[in-house]
């Protein structure tokens, strides 16, 4: 959470900087984000902006008009906390439909980046910000280079990877964004310098990732260094916290302390709470590393107060740990639980959540991965596809040029016969005249004619020829492409395969990956199990030995008969409870399960049970193979439940264990002669704990009694290559 304001004021920036250049929209001031009066005077604003620009004649001046009111509105409602930021949102798809109908391609990428944001940020949908930066990477091709926002798109696509635990990816695209900030000319110089900052943070949290701890250092402080030079007070504490958080990770709190006294400052003139909140648990943790417990404790608990009235769990855990360690320093022991009780209890809470994010992102990775896949064959296909395109117009060129150098000849091949019959009939006209000299101009005309009709053949039959070898040698160009082509098909087809050959790899990194999660459960849940045991046979235990040896140290012939029937139950009282606590702390986890299998481990139990002599347990596990630890681990629980369940409720004195097998099925069969239940009635926490354990083993169970007659649990388990263990 604590960059988590500072991406919003970041990311706006470029679009409440292009508002300059419209009439009455102002830029939007981040260090006022927190002003509830402020917002909703430029919520009234983009409204009136807009039913103004509505009611005008339709140009291309009054419909960027109209984007612009639209990307205004998303840009605030960004701003605003709570279900209001959905607004933003909708807006932006409002932007992305209007400006397709105006054919704006700026505005279209605009709508889009407003999407992935929310969908990224506020959503989480990392599947889908994917695909929507892939759309904008497309669009951005379209648009010059000095105002194009493919830089956010290298930008968003960092924090994908970061997510993803790609970190050198990551780097490349962090570094990406600022090569093509560095070119872009439409945002302001203040702008360009604060997404600059952002991007070198980022970098410094990859580098403090991978242990590059001076690289990340100088990051830190080169952001904070821009923030002071823009004046930007917001981000300004922004990068105050996170240098903090760097010093203090380092395990420098006189370093730290400095810092967050800086950013403190910054919060309180703009009269952010949540800011100063988290800046006073961050120096409860410095004062408490500076053994200055007075000074935690008063941070702790004015940081402790905020947390817990806006609900932010990582703030609060920060408190109540340093609390709990200020309280432990100044000898206030019972404070000092309490902290630590309500810090292990976030801790849990903060520990599983993280547990279910992580376990999200591997199926995000895949789904991401097959995204990446699907894109690249696209790609793929649209090459091609372009150099089919491309061949096809060449040969429509050549085909076009053979038919216009064909026509010319035939034209001039026509020219020459109607000169040749024109100088026919201008002979013949001047015979009629000039007879006697006819014969000898008829003559020469002959022996011109023919000389002129030889130089055209001769100089048609070389144009012929060249027409011909040029014909050729396209036509070797043309074979040279295509071969060509094929050989870039082949490629493709083996570069297919081997993508296919990775996925399938990576699915099955994933499924050891699910193994290796539920193996670490199971061993957890053990551990746990033994370590509960130890505190009941220790502690507890304990305690009631001391009970016991305390009313046994009263000497009852000075009691009344009445109070010496109370000493005697308070002694069986305590007896029992000291065999239970035995009874439970001994079957939590037997060392036999985990060791001998779930048979030996069953035996142990009912012998241990037929010492009580109070129920008579039989015992049948002859069809019982060695089953996975899952498997076992539940069974042996449930047994251990239903058990204990005889012992106190059934009033039974005997009851039966048996385990049968059935073609594809082990049935496990718990029976008893007692008083018996209705089974519409069974809606115990015991019974909902029996339903949980066997559907983790894909199992299910019938229960048959009636008053009077006993009751009988039938649990079947499906035998596969998955539960019996070979």
């Amino acid at each position: 959470m604590r960059w988590f304001w500072f991406g919003i004021a970041v990311l706006g920036l470029p679009l409440a900087g292009m508002a300059q250049s419209f009439p009455g929209l102002p830029e939007f001031n981040f260090d006022r984000r927190g002003d509830a009066g402020y917002i909703d005077s430029l919520l009234t604003l983009g409204r009136t902006y807009r039913h103004q620009v509505e009611s005008l004649p339709r140009s291309r001046r009054t419909d960027s008009l109209r984007l612009e009111g639209l990307r205004f509105m998303t840009a605030v409602f960004k701003q605003t906390r709570g279900s209001l930021r959905d607004s933003s949102y909708i807006y932006a798809k409002w932007l992305e439909e209007r400006a397709l109908a105006y054919h704006n391609p700026l505005f279209i990428v605009r709508g889009l980046m407003q999407q992935e944001y929310y969908l990224r940020v506020v959503k989480a949908d990392y599947l889908q910000a994917l695909q929507i930066n892939q759309r904008v990477s497309q669009a951005c091709i379209r648009l010059p280079r000095e105002s194009s926002p493919l830089w956010q798109v290298q930008m968003n696509m960092g924090d994908i990877y970061v997510l993803l635990k790609e970190y050198r990816n990551a780097l490349k695209s962090y570094q990406a964004s600022l090569n093509l900030l560095a070119q872009n000319t439409s945002l302001t110089g203040k702008n360009r310098k604060l997404l600059t900052a952002q991007a070198i943070t980022q970098m410094g949290e990859v580098y403090e990732i991978q242990g590059q701890y001076d690289l990340a250092r100088q990051q830190f402080e080169a952001s904070r260094q821009i923030a002071l030079e823009t004046h930007s007070q917001t981000n300004l504490a922004y990068a105050d916290e996170r240098l903090g958080d760097f010093f203090i990770s380092r395990r420098q709190p006189e370093q730290a302390i400095q810092i967050f006294d800086e950013g403190l400052a910054v919060w309180t003139q703009l009269n952010d709470r949540a800011g100063q909140a988290a800046v006073w648990a961050r120096l409860a943790e410095c004062y408490t590393l500076t053994n200055r417990p007075r000074l935690a404790i008063e941070f702790g608990e004015k940081a402790l107060g905020v947390a817990r009235q806006s609900g932010y769990l990582r703030m609060r855990q920060m408190a109540t740990q340093a609390l709990y360690r200020a309280y432990r320093a100044a000898g206030q022991s019972d404070q000092a639980l309490a902290m630590f009780e309500e810090y292990v209890v976030l801790r849990d809470s903060l520990t599983n959540l993280r547990r279910v994010e992580e376990l999200s992102a591997m199926q995000k990775k895949y789904d991401i991965n097959q995204v990446r896949a699907e894109a690249d064959r696209e790609r793929l296909i649209q090459q091609q596809q372009l150099i089919d395109v491309r061949r096809q117009a060449e040969i429509s060129r050549l085909l076009a040029e053979t038919e216009r150098e064909q026509l010319a000849s035939k034209t001039r091949l026509s020219q020459l016969q109607q000169r040749v019959e024109t100088e026919r009939l201008r002979a013949d006209s001047q015979k009629s005249r000039l007879e006697s000299m006819a014969r000898v101009d008829a003559l020469k005309r002959d022996i011109e004619r023919e000389q002129i009709i030889r130089f055209f053949l001769v100089s048609g039959l070389a144009m012929l020829l060249v027409f011909t070898v040029i014909y050729f040698r396209k036509s070797r160009l043309i074979d040279r492409q295509k071969r060509r082509i094929e050989e870039f098909n082949h490629d493709l087809e083996g570069k297919v395969v081997e993508r296919t050959a990775e996925l399938k790899a990576a699915n099955d990194q994933l499924r050891a990956k699910n193994r290796d999660i539920e193996d670490a459960l199971l061993r957890g849940q053990t551990l746990e199990r033994k370590r509960m045991a130890a505190d009941l046979h220790d502690s507890l235990g304990g305690l009631l030995a001391a009970i016991k040896t305390s009313l046994s140290a009263l000497n009852p012939t000075h009691l009344s008969e009445r109070e010496q029937l109370i000493y005697q139950n308070l002694l069986g009282m305590t007896k029992e409870a000291f065999a239970e606590i035995r009874y439970l702390s001994h079957n939590l986890q037997p060392d036999e399960l985990e060791k001998q299998g779930l048979s030996e481990a069953l035996m142990r139990l009912v012998n241990k049970l037929n010492l009580m002599q109070t129920v008579t347990f039989r015992l049948d596990v002859a069809v019982l193979p060695r089953l996975g630890k899952t498997t076992e681990f539940n069974l042996y629980s449930i047994c251990i439940e239903l058990c204990s369940n005889i012992l106190r409720h059934s009033e039974a004195t005997e009851a039966d264990i048996l385990f049968r097998r059935f073609d594809q099925e082990l049935n496990m069969i718990i029976k008893d002669n007692g008083c018996g239940m209705d089974p519409t009635d069974a809606t115990g926490m015991g019974l909902r704990n029996i339903q949980s354990r066997m559907d983790q083993i894909q199992g299910r169970y019938e229960v048959h009694s009636e008053r009077g007659g006993g009751t009988t649990f039938i649990f079947i388990l499906p035998v596969s290559v998955n539960t019996v263990v070979s």
